[in-house]
């Protein structure tokens, strides 16, 4: 990489956090739920029904003893975000009194998008929530799976897509669509990654890759722990120096606040 391509990459991983839309990156297994509210209001929602609430976390020493979830929002953008708890434990959850997502968008009165993705099984997947209902359902795998599905009480349609034909012909991924809204096609779909990403660019929202485990600053996370909250930022080596030295840039999402919310034992 040039002197060029290095500067290049910089100024692309440190673009203002507040113009980002879509999601950041793929290469993770993550689930995050987007919330098109003020922070403050889907914080009043989740205190409601959590055993313990503690606002403006930044900084503060927190010890990880129950289910729990995170909630923040960035500078710049409409719609808040939430986390959940890496440790898993179905038991906990099951007994969580924490809001689902339809719940939440019915609470709210607001849209809520729940975005799952993993490079490990090559899927993504996100389910649109609005007044309490699934509007809209979509999973995309890489590969050609043949099971059908119904979810949702939606009806929902297996896409089988060639998102490179010329270069990869024999490349196929399967998409599983539902919408109470719009229809579309497979050719429209084009492939599993980008049609997601669309998704949330045209909705105005942003995945920014930040987890539990980002905040937190370790992972595993262990239960009984204690960690302080922070915001560290993301690294990137975008090159070498003339003595083979890597060169660094660190990018710091801009954070209005970040609520954390224990919902269990």
């Amino acid at each position: 990489m040039n002197q060029q391509q290095q500067s290049d990459a910089a100024k692309q991983f440190t673009r203002p956090w507040s113009e980002r839309r879509g999601i950041e990156t793929i290469d993770r297994n993550d689930r995050v739920v987007l919330v098109k509210a003020p922070l403050e209001m889907l914080t009043n929602v989740l205190a409601n029904r959590a055993l313990e609430v503690r606002r403006d976390v930044l900084g503060s020493e927190i010890k990880v003893s129950g289910y729990f979830r995170f909630a923040f929002q960035l500078v710049g953008h409409p719609w808040s975000i939430m986390v959940h708890d890496e440790i898993i434990e179905p038991d906990r959850v099951a007994i969580s009194p924490a809001p689902t997502e339809a719940q939440l968008s019915k609470a709210l009165g607001k849209p809520v998008i729940d975005l799952s993705v993993s490079d490990t099984t090559g899927s993504i997947e996100y389910i649109l929530f609005e007044n309490g209902k699934v509007v809209e359902y979509f999973w995309g795998l890489e590969g050609d799976v043949t099971e059908e599905i119904s979810e949702y009480g939606l009806p929902i349609q297996r896409y089988l897509l060639s998102p490179s034909p010329q270069l990869y012909p024999e490349a196929r991924q399967t998409v599983f669509f539902g919408s109470r809204r719009r229809q579309v096609s497979a050719k429209a779909m084009g492939d599993i990654w980008e049609f997601a990403e669309r998704f949330l660019i045209e909705n105005d929202a942003f995945d920014p890759a930040i987890n539990a485990s980002y905040l937190l600053g370790a992972f595993p996370l262990k239960r009984g722990n204690r960690y302080r909250a922070q915001n560290p930022g993301f690294v990137s080596i975008t090159g070498h120096d003339a003595d083979g030295n890597e060169q660094e840039v660190v990018s710091v999402p801009d954070l209005i606040q970040v609520d954390y919310f224990r919902f269990g034992n």
